[in-house]
């Protein structure tokens, strides 16, 4: 599940901490920036801050319908490196008309953050024991992207620009 103690970092470059609260394990709504699983969304209504929604592998926006314009952040977790759902999720939600923030979690690492970016995710919050502000380089690993993305509309093979 989602470590909040985590810090963030944003497809720009900075390091922010994170505002998201679990529900408890008691039940209990708490105060401020909330991430609800898709089990805890009859209880968006009831929340005071920010709205978030944390989807695992299991809760596909392909087959799912979520309140999208409710939400001021999607979680979307990776739950491995070989698993690219994730990815899949980010573009979906992107072409479905979501324009608020989308966040990976779980197996994000420098090496991916490049190609995490160019699906539609605007902050990450880098694994467990790995260092974010190196991570944070691998935003600009590649410059001049050659395939079209939800980030990149018109790559190079589109325009014959070499930028």
């Amino acid at each position: 599940m989602l470590n909040t103690a985590l810090q963030v970092l944003s497809k720009d470059g900075t390091i922010a901490d994170n505002t998201y609260q679990l529900i408890g394990e008691d039940g209990v709504l708490p105060r401020g920036d909330v991430v609800l699983t898709v089990e805890q969304l009859d209880q968006i209504a009831n929340v005071s801050g920010k709205k978030a929604l944390y989807l695992t592998v299991d809760a596909s926006p392909e087959t799912n319908e979520f309140p999208l314009d409710q939400l001021d952040a999607i979680f979307i977790e990776f739950a491995g490196f070989n698993d690219g759902r994730g990815y899949s999720f980010a573009a979906l939600l992107r072409r479905q008309g979501y324009q608020g923030e989308l966040r990976a979690t779980g197996d994000v690492f420098k090496d991916v953050l490049n190609y995490m970016k160019r699906s539609g995710f605007d902050t990450f919050v880098v694994k467990e024991g790995k260092d974010v502000a190196e991570a944070a380089a691998g935003l600009n690993d590649f410059t001049h992207p050659y395939q079209a993305s939800t980030a990149v509309v018109n790559a190079g093979y589109q325009t014959g620009s070499q930028k």
